[in-house]
């Protein structure tokens, strides 16, 4: 008897203190929590050489056809546009194509 009077009067402190347990738990390892806050901070630094590299080829990219526009037309730069294309040469021309890949 004496158990369960202390049961009824302790019940709040228990259910406190499990709801502090539970919300220190996901304060540090949830979805919202500390340790992934530390991996936006990793994600970020990521996505901003990501970004870096492709405004770099977004650039490049429209350099070239800036060069291929009507007003500024590079009749060079129209000719290997073409012949990347087409695959077409000369009869006796011989073709060297180098990877643009760094």
């Amino acid at each position: 008897m004496e158990r369960l009077r202390y049961i009824r009067t302790k019940w709040p402190v228990f259910a406190l203190i499990t709801l502090y347990i539970y919300l220190a738990f996901h304060a540090f390892s949830g979805s919202q929590g500390l340790m992934r806050w530390v991996d936006y901070e990793g994600d970020i630094r990521r996505n901003e050489v990501k970004l870096a590299a492709i405004t770099k080829k977004r650039i490049a990219l429209e350099n070239q056809a800036n060069a291929l526009k009507a007003e500024g037309l590079d009749l060079d730069q129209l000719d290997i546009k073409a012949r990347e294309t087409l695959f077409v040469s000369l009869t006796k021309e011989k073709t060297i194509w180098l990877d643009q890949a760094p």
